[in-house]
């Protein structure tokens, strides 16, 4: 992982915004809007070549202030024919901190509105791909911070016009260079345009010989001419058409009414999908998402893993997520108090320390702390060092499924199926019948996502087991102990007082179906509880104590499930080409980080679903792909 360094407000002698790291003008002098305006809209012919259409995506070099974006999204609210849905994607390798962009952009009054909201959801500055839904899911801003060419290998997008904003080719060259714009070729459609303000002769022909045919036009400003352009390959060999999502009525059948599936229908709702939800239970948030509160929190591992990368990105995405349905008037209960993640042994430190260190990470994000500070920190008497993640916290997962629910049941003419068990799957002409008891038809829909955790293999087999994994929460009275200000965690955790009541857990139990709380799974919670902190051995009756009990789906390699499904009865056509059930995805599998996944495993499906740029980068996609399993397994020879 690149240690991400943010760019630092600076200005030329005329005022205008430049980049001391090389030397340069983040935009004209003239103007930053009117040059967006001229030269990317206008190089690129918007907003006319995007009347009309469903969608329409856009790929920036170099998002800077992010003037072009803001300058781009104005004029998309302001066109009557303008397509459902704007996709903004733009690279950044040294992007602001938010209080800096917040006042380097109010120099543009006539952005005012825009820049705010801008700024108030402007991610920190860490490595990777972060995605914002803007104007009631209208526009949605991905952005990638990285090297530009790393982000270009790792991402998902088609893009219909290309801005290129990199600093002078004279100054940061690798922006520019040959192999940098052939890759921006293999994301642009066929007949995509680009427009830049540069018409140096290596960017002229290096995307030449990438294959866009180019035209000089009058320039912005001083500048007397500008360079546009059109992705026309020779013999059409590279050419990707655009993406497109499924043909037919836009109606998806989610099974299962937890955080996955709620999530799920909720990103696709806000695509303009009609939405029934199938749930055996008779209301939303049964199973594991109906615990009292649980925690969240990102990981961090020293070679940054798939699965820290996932689970930063899903972190990150998630405290995005449940500040924008609150400010949509959504309940969501929680509290970003901080988590404070404890060494597992003693001898431990050394490696947690050099591990943040060595990352870059920002204290905003987390910092190693010693034992007196974990103590302040937590309000709790622990006597080991640890991780503090301080935007970590508890949240009620109930709270977040309503929300996620009533997204979903927005949508014209969507309906909730309570009490209905999905006995069966029936592909037919138009898509997909859901069947329940005695074969009675629940829905018909193009298309269909299982997010009923374990159950999925039951309807669609995924190559390898799906575990169901009991997980048991004690609910202690916060009269019985001293609350902490902090969840803590390590073999087991604690969270803060929630409405009189501690919550302490788990118990990780494979091989038990036992759906009502025991007293020695309460036992194990109490061990956790005194393992945490000395202070914390209590006497409390453990058959006195209520609790929870929910039931984790979980994978081998500990990763979600999220995507098409694959189609084990279609002829195999090679290792690495595993054909897939038209219109069957699934998500879930989320261990006991449904939490935190949940937000962006929707986002991520709904987007595969859509045929859109995907919010997370290609080797991450891969990773959490249902037909892994299967592709395995033939590499091995075993199937």
């Amino acid at each position: 992982m690149p240690r991400i360094e943010p760019a630092s407000p600076a200005y030329a002698g005329d005022g205008t915004p430049m980049s001391l790291r090389y030397g340069d003008v983040y935009h004209s002098a003239d103007s930053g809007p009117g040059q967006a305006r001229h030269v990317f809209l206008g190089g690129n012919g918007l907003p006319a070549r995007w009347a009309g259409r469903a969608s329409f995506t856009i790929l920036e070099t170099g998002f800077g202030l992010g003037v072009n974006f803001l300058a781009t999204w104005d004029a998309w609210r302001r066109d009557a024919a303008r397509p459902r849905r704007l996709h903004y994607v733009a690279i950044e390798k040294h992007p602001f901190l938010r209080d800096d962009l917040a006042g380097l952009l109010a120099a543009h009054p006539e952005l005012a509105g825009l820049a705010r909201e801008l700024v108030d959801r402007w991610p920190a500055p860490l490595s990777g791909t972060h995605r914002r839904v803007l104007a009631g899911g209208g526009v949605s801003l991905t952005v990638v911070f990285d090297d530009v060419d790393v982000a270009l290998k790792r991402l998902d997008a088609r893009a219909d016009a290309i801005y290129l904003d990199g600093f002078a080719p004279s100054r940061n060259p690798e922006m520019w260079s040959a192999p940098v714009l052939r890759a921006v070729a293999r994301h642009a459609t066929t007949g995509a345009t680009c427009a830049t303000w540069s018409t140096a002769r290596a960017v002229r022909d290096g995307l030449a010989e990438a294959g866009f045919s180019l035209e000089l036009h009058p320039g912005f400003g001083h500048k007397r001419e500008m360079l546009v352009g059109r992705y026309e390959p020779r013999g059409g060999t590279h050419a990707r058409p655009a993406a497109m999502p499924p043909p037919g009525e836009r109606h998806a059948v989610v099974v299962g009414a937890g955080l996955a599936g709620t999530a799920a229908a909720s990103s696709l709702a806000s695509r303009g999908w009609r939405i029934t939800i199938v749930d055996a239970a008779p209301g939303p948030s049964s199973g594991a998402s109906s615990l009292r509160a649980g925690c969240f929190h990102p990981l961090i591992a020293r070679d940054d893993s798939l699965l820290a990368r996932l689970s930063r990105a899903a972190f990150l995405h998630a405290l995005d997520a449940w500040r924008e349905l609150g400010r949509r008037g959504h309940a969501i209960a929680w509290d970003r108090c901080g988590v404070l993640q404890l060494v597992r042994r003693h001898d431990g430190d050394a490696a947690l320390r050099a591990t943040i260190d060595e990352l870059g990470f920002p204290a905003s994000f987390v910092e190693h702390v010693d034992a007196a500070s974990a103590r302040a920190r937590a309000g709790l008497g622990v006597d080991r060092p640890g991780a503090w993640f301080p935007e970590g916290g508890w949240a009620r997962a109930p709270s977040i499924v309503r929300a996620q629910f009533d997204e979903a049941m927005a949508s014209p003419d969507s309906a909730f199926a309570g009490s209905r068990r999905v006995e069966a799957l029936v592909r037919t002409p138009h898509g997909w019948r859901v069947s329940g008891g005695a074969g009675a038809t629940i829905a018909e829909a193009p298309v269909v996502v299982l997010a009923n955790a374990a159950d999925i293999a039951r309807l669609s087999p995924i190559g390898g087991p799906i575990r169901s994994v009991r997980g048991q929460a004690s609910y202690l009275p916060a009269a019985a102990l001293t609350a902490p200000k902090a969840v803590v965690i390590g073999h087991g955790y604690v969270l803060p007082e929630v409405e009189g009541t501690v919550v302490v857990g788990s118990s990780y139990d494979v091989e038990s179906a036992q759906a009502e709380p025991t007293v020695a799974s309460h036992e194990g919670n109490l061990a956790r509880l005194a393992a945490l902190a000395p202070a914390m051995r209590i006497d409390v009756d453990a058959a006195g104590l209520a609790g929870g009990v929910g039931f984790r789906a979980v994978v081998a390699d500990r990763l979600p499930l999220v995507g098409p499904l694959p189609d084990p009865d279609a002829p195999r056509t090679g290792a690495d080409q595993v054909a897939v059930r038209e219109g069957l995805h699934a998500i879930g599998a989320f261990a006991s980080r449904g939490l935190v996944w949940s937000a962006l495993a929707g986002e991520v499906l709904a987007a595969r679903i859509d045929g859109e740029p995907l919010p997370i980068e290609t080797d991450l996609a891969a990773a959490i792909d249902p037909t892994r399993f299967v592709r395995r397994a033939r590499r091995r020879g075993a199937g």
